[in-house]
């Protein structure tokens, strides 16, 4: 047998012993300790961008989150290099990292001043003990004592710069949907980046808005020259949906955007949100949103600190409407504490994630259609987009409304009603309406498995949003 032969056998029989492997945890974004709140990975420590840095740049990842357990609980992290479809790849630790696996986490701090009191913790990636070799997906897992007993999981990317990636609208090819979904057109010019078989080694991933459970996937059309196309009608295709919902606790003393009222205990503190209503019979409006993310912060306690403010850099990187700017945007960002620098990197605490406290989030939804037998979930970020129990509305027939209550820092939030099937389907156009119109983001991921290689590269990355290219359809 010679020795490539004899390689090979043994890639495949590791890859086959991986895949059958059973993991206590999923290959998403979850938490499975219920003591483990606001979790979220930053690119370059801003909340505003989609995790991915590029192999060998100055980037990193922070990771943050709490631990409202109120005892110092012992965690560590590893990280799992994944193909395309999310499942394990066939390469060992010592090809895709520099450094150590199961690393302590060594970064945390205990809240300063609030009602909860909990453990934050944060980690920076890569560090001085975990560089990554090459590119593709990623998987963070924090455990705690073995990683039988996850805590949680997050996906990440890095990527390499090898293609260049276009984007643009087009009319849908739904023609009964044209003035509700939003399609999109891809190129790719593979130029300086020379494959043998480009439509077979190439494929496509897109998200809308930073959600995996939003994933399609494609493969090319064809290519002409150095230029790959996707280009078939409906294929990437999403419902516009409409501006997400917002509301506004960096401040308990008064009322933020979307509060109703505010009951502040010695041991707790209780946020009523002011009612929703169904908007699928609603016109669209052109406002601002967070595109469902979330952040973090106290403007009461935090006031006086300056840096960059997570919400001014994205509506200017966007770049609002002039009238969309000053009737909402101003009464938004203004407000808007500025951010602590980490003195040191990654060794200090940002005062908003240990001065923030958490409160008790009462949602209140009106609705008079019968949904048959599906549940109604409030839906974001920042609980990963997966229904859960907490976040399930529950119908109070004294008074009339579908209403729950969950535990959550305070901060700026968005989120959207979804209508939950059996099957664990998500239908957000009943409860939120859809519009063509709507400002929505679409990362594009792009992949690459030349002939005889064994994991999946990331070439290229591209983040495209709609507000520059709005179609005008009447």
């Amino acid at each position: 047998m010679t020795m490539r032969l004899f390689t090979f056998y043994l890639v495949f029989f590791v890859s086959l012993e991986l895949y059958a492997e059973e993991h206590p945890y999923n290959f998403r974004n979850e938490v499975y300790d219920e003591y483990i709140k606001s979790v979220s990975l930053e690119i370059n420590n801003n909340p505003a961008g989609f995790p991915l840095i590029t192999l060998g740049s100055s980037q990193y990842l922070m990771l943050k989150f709490d631990d409202i357990l109120d005892e110092q609980r012992v965690f560590y992290y590893r990280i799992i290099h994944c193909d395309k479809n999310w499942e394990p790849s066939g390469l060992r630790e010592i090809e895709y990292i520099t450094g150590f696996n199961d690393e302590r986490l060594r970064n945390y701090d205990y809240s300063a001043g609030t009602r909860t009191q909990y453990f934050h913790y944060w980690q920076q990636f890569p560090n001085n003990n975990t560089k990554f070799k090459v590119s593709g997906n990623y998987l963070l897992v924090i455990y705690e004592d073995k990683i039988d007993y996850p805590v949680l999981s997050r996906r990440f990317v890095v990527s390499e710069n090898k293609v260049d990636v276009n984007i643009k609208s087009t009319f849908p090819g739904d023609v009964a949907n044209i003035r509700y979904k939003q399609e999109l057109l891809v190129d790719i010019n593979f130029d300086k980046f020379k494959m043998r078989n480009p439509v077979d080694e190439i494929s496509l991933v897109m998200l809308q808005n930073e959600n995996w459970n939003s994933q399609i996937t494609a493969k090319p059309s064809f290519f002409s020259g150095s230029v790959l196309k996707f280009n078939r009608l409906k294929t990437f295709a999403w419902w516009g949906l409409t501006e997400y919902r917002e509301f506004d606790t960096r401040m308990i003393r008064r009322l933020g955007r979307h509060v109703q009222s505010i009951e502040r205990g010695k041991n707790n503190i209780d946020v009523l949100l002011v009612k929703d209503e169904p908007r699928r019979n609603k016109v669209h409006l052109n406002v601002f949103d967070f595109n469902g993310r979330f952040f973090i912060d106290n403007i009461e306690l935090l006031s006086g600190t300056y840096v960059t403010d997570a919400l001014d850099q994205f509506s200017d990187n966007i770049g609002n409407d002039q009238n969309i700017t000053q009737s909402l945007r101003d009464s938004i960002i203004t407000s808007i504490s500025r951010r602590n620098v980490l003195l040191d990197g990654i060794y200090r605490a940002e005062d908003r994630n240990i001065k923030s406290d958490y409160t008790n989030v009462t949602f209140m939804l009106t609705d008079d259609l019968d949904h048959k037998g599906k549940d109604i979930y409030v839906l974001g970020a920042m609980n990963n987009w997966l229904p859960s129990e907490e976040f399930r509305m529950k119908y109070d027939e004294a008074r009339d409304i579908y209403t729950t209550e969950a535990m959550l820092k305070q901060g700026y939030y968005n989120y959207y009603y979804g209508l939950v099937d059996e099957k664990g389907n998500i239908d957000y156009s009943t409860m939120e309406g859809s519009w063509n119109e709507t400002e929505n983001e679409y990362q594009v991921i792009v992949y690459y498995r030349g002939l005889g290689d064994i994991y999946d590269r990331v070439i290229s990355f591209r983040t495209y949003n709609t507000n520059a290219n709005l179609l005008n359809i009447r």
